[in-house]
């Protein structure tokens, strides 16, 4: 997937909140906005499957056959993400699955039979780390048990929180505790006997991207099944980009609250002005810092700093959406305004694993 700065372009309006967008070529842009903006309401309704739009983005801009880069997608999610939220986080979880099988050899198993399904989104990835995370910073035990069965694992548990879940076309990858001591990376897939997914509560907001509870009941799965017996390396290897491509789709919803606040300064409400110029400023710095860590893996950074970009994005997504509110007034408390989505869209990015709260606990410790 070729991409372009376009920043010299003529006819740019200028904001520092059009960033994020400007990592595309303008054709891209406007194709990603066509598809995603009308869809926007009826997604965040739920009467709208955020499966047909994860399709639409691989047939078009991330097919193998365009060979696209970490940065390709973290600047996809970030595009989604100023349209639509919803669709912008399920791509994440779609292609943090992909980031995990590529981190296993060339045709193993897993990445043979696997990566192939989901770049045709014939199965959508649903990553469920957060109880590793949990396990790591706060020694909570693992929720999910392996136990040998001859050749395979029985696997035996419940995990809160994953998305993605539309049975049976899915595959999920968490971490269990594994029969041998260590905790062992596992996929599972979505029709394995015995997993089961509870009914899809009703959520403030990505009501439409498959979150739910997630119960194993004696869930056999073969050893060609497990990613990796190395926990820790494996911790090592793939949350760098974990958090980068979150950190990509609060870069996109900081954006773009940021230019509609902009946009409907009138009046009275231009006393927000230097707030907003303050969030722009902010927001160039970590864009460019967001774009060179995704160009790379996080490798240029150490995790500190990684997990650091990452809380401050979300903050100043948060921020954003706050000072939308605060500009558009009565039009944006319109429930079905995009300002009133974007609020509640923005309520779930300190709760989102690992949550703001673990990842000042992290900061705390490593400073």
């Amino acid at each position: 997937m070729r991409q372009r700065d376009t920043r010299s372009d003529e006819g740019r309006r200028g904001t520092v909140a059009e960033e994020t967008t400007l990592l595309l070529p303008a054709e891209t842009r406007r194709a990603i906005g066509a598809y995603f903006e009308p869809r926007a309401a009826a997604i965040d309704a739920g009467t709208a499957d955020v499966r047909e739009g994860l399709t639409w983005l691989h047939q078009e801009l991330l097919s193998p056959e365009a060979s696209p880069t970490l940065l390709d997608v973290g600047a996809v999610i970030a595009t989604v993400a100023w349209f639509d939220l919803s669709s912008a986080f399920s791509l994440w979880s779609h292609r943090a699955v992909l980031a995990y099988l590529a981190t296993l050899p060339e045709g193993s198993f897993l990445r043979a039979t696997l990566a192939p399904r989901l770049q045709r989104v014939e199965l959508l990835g649903a990553t469920a780390l957060a109880p590793a995370i949990a396990h790591v910073l706060e020694q909570a035990p693992l929720p999910v048990t392996a136990r040998r069965a001859g050749r395979a694992l029985v696997l035996d548990g419940r995990i809160p929180w994953a998305s993605n879940l539309f049975p049976p076309g899915f595959v999920l990858v968490t971490v269990v505790a594994g029969p041998d001591g260590p905790p062992c990376v596992v996929a599972i897939p979505g029709d394995a006997p015995g997993f089961q997914v509870a009914p899809y509560p009703a959520l403030l907001a990505l009501q439409a991207t498959g979150s739910s509870a997630l119960t194993l009941a004696q869930t056999p799965i073969g050893e060609e099944w497990i990613l990796s017996d190395d926990f820790p390396g494996f911790m090592r290897r793939v949350r760098p980009v974990l958090l980068l491509l979150q950190a990509c789709f609060s870069w996109g919803l900081a954006a773009r609250s940021l230019a509609e606040a902009r946009a409907h300064l009138r009046g009275a409400s231009t006393v927000f002005l230097p707030e907003i110029a303050e969030m722009d400023a902010r927001l160039a710095r970590l864009g460019g810092a967001i774009r060179r860590a995704v160009a790379d893996g996080g490798q240029s950074l150490g995790m500190r700093a990684v997990v650091e970009l990452r809380l401050d994005i979300a903050r100043l997504a948060a921020a954003a959406v706050a000072v939308e509110a605060k500009v558009l007034g009565g039009r944006g408390f319109l429930a079905g305004s995009g300002t009133a989505r974007r609020l509640r869209e923005a309520a779930f990015l300190p709760i989102q694993s690992p949550t703001e709260a673990q990842l000042l606990l992290e900061l705390s410790r490593s400073g």
